[in-house]
């Protein structure tokens, strides 16, 4: 039988279960820094960034705030245990305690099956983050979470080198990189409202031109590239989860010209939107 939902929040961590019945199908899942889920019973499909990934007993995914994650199916008697944690909570997490190359894996994977001997480490890992929220106090537990939390993902981290292999050299962490993050989470605020550098630029107190050579020193593009790239991602979601025309979608973008943005569009995938959509429906069975 599925755990009843539930959550408890302390400061900057909400611990629990959950059901996924409030959860918006063919919605994109608000998540403010990090959700971390281990699957205990049934099972979902989701969307994150335009890949279609199944979730089911024994599998954890790790959804990050510039993922595009969207909910599309959920089994009778899904049940999963979580741990949501806020932007800066995560970001001093992602900076101080694991490696890129772990969160390079994260990305490429973001919902994986746990080997057998994680399981019970993992089942047991929950069962503490539950016991601390619900037995100490607020401050306590606030700082305890953040131990579990770093420790955790340490041991993830080096199990997924261990099991792949290494990874590679560690990029250097820097003031750029910080820069960087930031402004994806921003990105992942504002994309919808603001498509030009220079807002998130201001923001973060920087020029645009110095935002676009971090982005790309970082992320491989510059930040106009990862605001499009972005766009594109939700668009490509927008067109594959429901029925609203190509002028619908550009007005929640905030695209006052739908044309501007099927030309980008086109320029990310080759293919106009209604190209894309019925490409997508065709691949599915009937």
């Amino acid at each position: 039988m599925a755990a009843v939902p539930r959550s408890r929040s302390v400061p900057h961590y909400t611990v629990g279960t959950t059901d996924a019945a409030d959860w918006k199908l063919g919605h994109t899942l608000s998540v403010d820094g990090c959700l971390v889920m281990l699957c205990v019973e049934g099972s979902i499909d989701l969307t994150i960034n335009s890949r279609r990934l199944s979730m089911s007993q024994g599998h954890m995914a790790f959804i990050v705030f510039d993922m595009v994650a969207v909910p599309v199916c959920v089994s009778d008697g899904f049940s999963a245990k979580y741990i949501s944690i806020d932007f800066d909570t995560s970001q001093d997490i992602f900076f101080l305690v694991t490696s890129n190359r772990f969160w390079d894996y994260i990305y490429a994977c973001p919902v994986f099956r746990l080997r057998t001997d994680l399981k019970e480490v993992t089942h047991r890992w929950f069962a503490q983050l539950d016991w601390l929220i619900e037995n100490c106090s607020a401050v306590t537990a606030g700082k305890s979470l953040r131990n579990e939390m770093e420790n955790f993902v340490l041991v993830m981290a080096e199990q997924v080198e261990s099991h792949l292999g290494s990874l590679g050299v560690d990029p250097p962490k820097n003031r750029a990189w910080v820069i960087v993050n930031e402004f994806l989470g921003l990105l992942n605020r504002y994309y919808a409202h603001r498509h030009n550098v220079a807002f998130y630029a201001d923001r973060l107190h920087i020029t645009p031109n110095y935002l676009n050579i971090i982005a790309k020193k970082n992320l491989g593009v510059t930040a106009k590239e990862m605001i499009n790239i972005q766009l594109g991602l939700v668009v490509k979601m927008l067109l594959d989860t429901t029925d609203l025309s190509v002028k619908e979608i550009a007005g929640r973008m905030h695209y006052d010209d739908p044309s501007y943005l099927c030309r980008v569009f086109r320029k990310q995938t080759g293919m106009s939107p209604i190209q894309y959509r019925n490409m997508q429906r065709d691949k599915k069975p009937e």
